[in-house]
């Protein structure tokens, strides 16, 4: 850093503050923009937020403003912002308090902060897309959930050296050690399981089914080791999605495992008769195992569950009847378990508990702020600006607005309960009633929809327009002309992460994109959007199709949106070549070699 401030100083900007400095070293837009530069509003984000071991501290993930808030819990003021990686989403203190963990989604790796400095120390590389970090006990290891590369990494909390990869489902977010430090309980975003990882032998040991459950958020363990917790949606994509009302479609609420009994698992929903409970994000449970607090971030709330009556109906919860638990959409509220109360703000995502003040702190992505509330009565005693007031840009307003449950009848789910809030997918494949019904299709991400018209397998949408139109309908209302627009103004300007497979297998990518063209695969997904914007027979419908032309995706960032083909078949691009192609028609590749087939999906991997 002095070495950058003597370079800066012979150009003439040797004032700019620390924050700006280290932005600029790393090519980013940061909370502090440098002057003479276009002017944005910078929205801080927060996406997540933890205590210090001593509770004088909370450190705040601002995940679009690539910074650290760390606030005085006492006093509630913001005492640094401190830079770090690009798309930071998750932080974890070390058990000293001196140092924070921070994973850095865009950057595939961990930023080591060192709290007396203010500054970032170091950088350990972790896997694709890093998300939720954990400190062991002891402050040794850090456990970090790859989200994108599907393995937690077991790295040296001081080297950074990586000790081991374990497999895991498919897009770990969050996970959490139990008390004793034997095992790590990992929630799998997209596999609808948790994975849980015997520490002492590197290796998953149970892969807990979670029914129906979807987009998985933050996991817990409760004190005493027994009980695990996962934040989630209750996606009910085995059925005609065609009824909005009591949670047939989506319900929400949170999955409770006992550890001790292999394949055991209750669900207990947080929604109303008449007001769902969109989108569970943030899990935090008191010390006393009385309560359990539950972020809703599609409706803007808190979830305060009594924590030993929750057990006490998962317990009395015979096998036969887990179904009818996780169908039960008032259960909850009627024999007075959980309630539910505003979040100051928001989109609320990341919990801590201070319990020496006796308050939650909330971190509400959409309005820049952490809102503290009495632990007790879930009232608002304070909501604390994480910066300046940022006015909504239409992009801004249209990123909210897909994560809004408030645009659908009675606030079941939002756009975001399908596509999460990033705008891909959840991987399943849904009945949509807009061709037909009976023939299911595997979710598309969104990224890809506003250059390559039509919309939807079967092209039933003749653009990106028409489709948002749709979907406000299925929501439930008449589709509102100043809502669409936003909504096209964030999916027709997709923030793309960064991709991790550019760069990675150069020669093989290489050699891969001469097969792509030899083996005619242009032909329907020429460069640059890689798809011909046309719909083709390609001997893949089944008799429960009502058509055999389906349209032609993007291949586009196909590398992260596993399943593959309109009904999900394919599990990976592998698959598609290999098992899905007899006639050549996807390409001719049914003579090509192993080793050629993994130079063509390392080329696919690129785009």
């Amino acid at each position: 850093m002095k070495a950058l401030r003597c370079l800066l100083a012979l150009a003439g900007v040797a004032a700019l503050p620390v924050l700006a400095l280290a932005h600029l070293l790393r090519g980013d837009s940061g909370p502090v923009p440098l002057e003479n530069a276009r002017q944005e509003p910078v929205y801080r984000s927060p996406n997540h937020i933890c205590l210090s071991p001593d509770g004088r501290l909370a450190a705040v993930v601002n995940q679009s403003a690539n910074s650290v808030s760390i606030l005085e819990v006492r006093s509630r003021k913001v005492l640094e912002e401190i830079s770090v990686g690009r798309h930071p989403s998750h932080a974890a203190f070390s058990p000293d308090g001196r140092r924070l963990y921070v994973s850095c989604l865009h950057e595939g790796s961990v930023d080591v902060v060192d709290l007396e400095q203010n500054r970032v120390l170091r950088s350990f590389q972790a896997g694709d897309e890093p998300y939720g970090v954990t400190v062991s006990a002891d402050g040794r290891k850090l456990y970090v959930a790859n989200s994108l590369s599907d393995t937690v990494s077991i790295l040296d909390a001081l080297s950074g050296c990586a000790q081991a990869e374990i497999p895991t489902g498919r897009s770990p977010r969050f996970a959490v050690a139990t008390p004793d430090g034997s095992r790590l309980i990992v929630a799998n975003g997209l596999s609808r399981s948790l994975s849980i990882i015997d520490l002492g032998a590197g290796r998953v040991v149970e892969t807990r089914d979670l029914g129906r459950a979807s987009i998985l958020r933050q996991v817990a363990c409760s004190p005493d080791g027994q009980w695990a917790f996962a934040a989630g949606i209750l996606s009910h994509d085995e059925t005609l999605p065609v009824q909005v009302e009591r949670g047939w479609i989506h319900s929400n609420g949170i999955a409770v495992v006992d550890l001790a009994r292999p394949g055991h698992r209750v669900t207990l929903l947080v929604d109303r008769l008449v007001a769902g409970a969109s989108n569970p994000w943030g899990l935090v449970l008191s010390s006393d195992q009385r309560r359990l607090y539950v972020s809703l971030a599609g409706v803007h709330e808190i979830a305060i569950v009594d924590l030993p009556a929750a057990l006490r109906l998962v317990q009395e919860t015979a096998p036969e009847q887990v179904k009818a638990l996780e169908e039960n959409v008032e259960i909850l509220e009627r024999r007075k378990i959980a309630r539910r109360v505003g979040s100051g703000g928001l989109g609320p995502r990341g919990l801590a508990l201070s319990e020496p003040t006796g308050e939650l702190l909330v971190a509400n992505y959409f309005s820049d702020s952490i809102a503290v509330l009495d632990a007790a009565s879930g009232e608002i005693r304070s909501v604390i600006p994480l910066g300046p007031p940022q006015e909504m840009t239409p992009w801004r307003q249209g990123e909210l607005l897909f994560n809004d449950a408030r645009i659908t009848y009675q606030g079941w789910f939002s756009c975001a309960s399908c596509h999460q809030e990033d705008a891909t997918i959840d991987g399943l494949n849904w009945d949509l009633p807009n061709d037909g019904l009976g023939n299911s299709k595997n979710v598309k991400s969104l990224l890809d929809a506003h250059d390559t018209p039509p919309s939807m397998w079967s092209g039933v949408r003749t653009d990106m327009n028409a489709a948002v139109a749709a979907g406000q309908r299925f929501q439930g209302f008449i589709p509102d002309p100043e809502n669409n627009r936003s909504l096209m103004a964030y999916l027709g300007q997709p923030k793309r992460a960064p991709n991790p497979h550019r760069g990675r297998n150069p020669e093989s990518a290489r050699r891969g994109e001469k097969i792509f063209f030899r083996a005619g695969c242009d032909t329907c997904h020429p460069p640059p959007v890689y798809t011909d914007l046309r719909a083709h027979d390609l001997g893949l419908g089944t008799p429960d199709d009502y058509r055999s032309r389906f349209d032609t995706p993007s291949l586009r960032e196909c590398y992260r949106t596993p399943p593959y083909l309109h009904d999900g078949r394919a599990k990976t691009l592998r698959e598609i070549f290999i098992d899905h192609n007899p006639k050549n028609f996807h390409g001719r590749t049914r003579g090509l070699a192993a080793p050629e087939i993994e130079d063509l999906i390392n080329f696919l991997k690129t785009l």
